[in-house]
């Protein structure tokens, strides 16, 4: 990548880091002097703590009294931050998890660098490694990439990882926040994709994630996943088109359920939900893009194809679990 020189002229934008959280206490230290440590110094953290009662709210005042911290008295999950970004002040949004920061201290620097070159590269994603699973990259991207000598441009996306992505303050102002937990960072790539903005995907720019135990209750998050995935192909595709890919969803996500051993009750919780959002959504949420968007929203691939990766990569994860044990 040709950055390096370009990085030393340029432009002045501020980068706002968005950090939500709920009793992460360690992490979010972690986490919070990971993005410290960027050199590029125009940069603001703020941190929303959807009421947190493990001590964060202390450590926050005791240890970071110079940054921009907002106790919650309820959890309002991860849209809070919507509220993070209306107390912000950059040009640019940093969209981060409390158990993540970049892995090199320059990562502010190249996505500056980025978005000062290329006026049409409106959401850079960056790549996620799992540090827990010895850095192993999240397999998210659909296509084989050269992750080494990555193009000025980077490569073509329609999603980004919550644990880091840079995104330029006009698309949220065009296009709005976040809905809740569970693939909102898809929905908003979609709605941003549709509104004419460009994702890009960087996998030079890596962030780690220690994906926290705290505070991820399995059976909870496997229901709002199936729901919003539900929820999400019913609000934008059109309806034979969405029919087909939420059948195929329906199915893989109770197989999910059957291959991690889910609670039965969870699954019937589960499966009457995902019926009753999909019902809901094509009553009150239908907002269908345009066709001609279809492909780049999708990238081409199809919804089969995604679920059989995600598919293969839980029970890789499982083998590697029981080889360990």
């Amino acid at each position: 990548m040709l950055l390096d020189s370009f990085i030393l002229n340029l432009i002045n934008m501020r980068i706002s880091v968005i950090i939500v959280t709920r009793n992460r206490m360690e992490d979010i230290r972690v986490s919070i002097n990971g993005y410290l440590k960027q050199q590029y110094t125009d940069k603001e953290i703020i941190v929303i703590d959807n009421a947190s009662d493990d001590g964060t709210r202390e450590m926050m005042l005791n240890e970071f009294p110079d940054i921009k911290y907002c106790w919650l008295p309820d959890n309002f999950d991860i849209r809070a931050i919507n509220l993070g970004i209306e107390m912000s002040t950059g040009d640019i949004i940093w969209r981060t998890d409390s158990d993540s920061h970049p892995e090199k201290p320059d990562a502010f620097e190249k996505a500056v660098a980025i978005f000062n070159k290329y006026q049409d590269i409106h959401i850079i994603s960056t790549e996620n490694i799992e540090v827990r699973q010895n850095y192993t990259p999240w397999d998210w991207y659909p296509f084989a990439v050269d992750k080494v000598n990555v193009p000025e441009k980077g490569y073509k996306a329609n999603f980004f990882p919550g644990t880091g992505a840079a995104i330029r303050r006009v698309v949220y102002d065009k296009i709005g926040g976040f809905w809740e937990f569970g693939f909102e960072e898809l929905d908003f790539c979609t709605r941003a994709i549709a509104a004419g903005f460009s994702v890009r995907y960087f996998p030079n720019i890596r962030t780690l994630h220690y994906a926290s135990m705290r505070d991820r209750i399995y059976p909870d998050r496997w229901v709002q996943s199936s729901k919003q995935m539900i929820r999400y192909n019913w609000r934008y595709f059109p309806f034979f088109m969405a029919a087909g890919r939420t059948s195929q969803i329906f199915c893989f996500q109770l197989l999910i359920a059957l291959l991690t051993r889910l609670p039965l009750t969870a699954i019937i919780e589960g499966a009457f939900s995902m019926l009753a959002v999909g019902l809901k959504t094509i009553r009150t949420e239908r907002n269908i893009i345009p066709k001609e968007k279809i492909a780049d929203v999708t990238l081409g691939v199809t919804v089969f194809r995604t679920q059989i990766r995600f598919f293969k990569q839980i029970i890789k994860n499982k083998m590697q679990k029981c080889r360990k044990k």
